[in-house]
């Protein structure tokens, strides 16, 4: 390669980064306006416009956009969904991720303050205090995610022989929803805060599950766990807390669990250098931006948790390439 050749590939490598903002903006405005939704079929951008009582000029240039991102097909001046968007980006799709979309745009001026977070090293005690719409979009994103994320797991462990789980800080349900769909022998009790817990029993009705369900309404971090689980299952809590909370709630879960039971704790675990794996190093500046002391966290870490708590000797599962699973037993 030569020098300039060189040069370009560099130059090249960070104007993508630069421009990252263009290409969600793309994303964003055509998601909100459920433009997808109206390209399940092959659509002109005339009749997009007409839809959404947009200029035509603005909307052939948007459809083009998402040409661009490779979201659509283009073909005789009519625009269509790429399987990603139809999966992904319609109501019904297979792998619908609107909401998770949602909670990622409400993230945006957060992240504007990247540079104060950074100088101060913490988000000035703001915290991620959601409410109302925002507070159902970021929940509903958990579901987003989990649907696919329940099914890896399934896939990495085996949990038949589990019988009484908690699903801490658990959210929409969406996993515990997942393993007690798979397995008809096991009841699940889930504990998040009261609004929270609204949303997850919406879920757990309409799976048909109400009967196999219990709930506490309160903080993880104050609110007993109560006791006689086998399983807990810890899905993308620790990255929310400080290192000293994660070390006094995982001896919580130790207390709450029979002899021989197992946590679980799923979440984006880094290599012990830090070096990766890079969406974890990312995240860990949302944290920054969102959360007091929050963070990625790296095996040592967590491992220095458990052990502490009194576990045995845990061990490590990847689940895919940004998240791992740290499973340890009690003795």
């Amino acid at each position: 390669m030569s020098e300039l050749q060189q040069l370009r590939e560099w130059a090249g490598q960070i104007n993508s980064i630069a421009n990252g903002y263009k290409n969600a903006s793309i994303l964003y405005t055509a998601f909100n306006a459920a433009v997808f939704e109206l390209l399940e079929t092959p659509t002109t951008a005339t009749d997009v416009a007409a839809a959404l009582k947009w200029s035509e000029r603005g909307t052939a240039m948007l459809l083009d956009g998402l040409l661009a991102l490779g979201l659509v097909n283009k073909a005789d001046n009519r625009y269509q969904n790429r399987e990603a968007a139809s999966a992904c980006l319609v109501r019904s799709g297979k792998a619908y991720q609107g909401h998770i979309l949602r909670h990622n745009q409400n993230s945006w001026e957060d992240w504007r303050q990247l540079e104060e977070r950074v100088r101060t090293g913490t988000c000035a005690g703001k915290g991620e205090n959601r409410s109302g719409e925002a507070l159902r979009s970021f929940i509903m994103g958990m579901r987003d995610i989990a649907t696919l994320s329940a099914r890896e797991v399934l896939r990495a462990m085996d949990l038949s022989k589990y019988k009484n789980m908690l699903d801490l800080a658990g959210g929409p349900a969406s996993y515990s929803i997942a393993f007690l769909q798979t397995f008809r022998e096991m009841r699940a009790t889930l504990l998040d805060k009261p609004e929270v817990v609204e949303i997850a029993k919406e879920q757990v009705l309409a799976a048909g599950l109400q009967d196999r369900f219990a709930y506490i309404a309160g903080d993880c971090m104050v609110e007993p766990l109560g006791c006689g689980y086998d399983l807990v299952f810890m899905s993308n809590i620790i990255h929310s807390f400080s290192a000293r909370e994660n070390a006094e709630l995982v001896k919580k879960v130790y207390d709450a669990l029979v002899p021989g039971g197992t946590i679980v704790i799923k979440d984006f675990i880094m290599e012990n250098d830090r070096s990766g794996p890079a969406y974890g190093l990312i995240f860990a500046l949302h944290m920054l931006v969102h959360t007091p002391a929050g963070g990625t966290y790296t095996f040592d870490e967590v491992k220095g948790w458990t052990d502490a708590a009194g576990f045995a000797m845990g061990r490590s599962i990847p689940l895919t390439p940004q998240t791992r699973l740290w499973i340890a037993d009690k003795p």
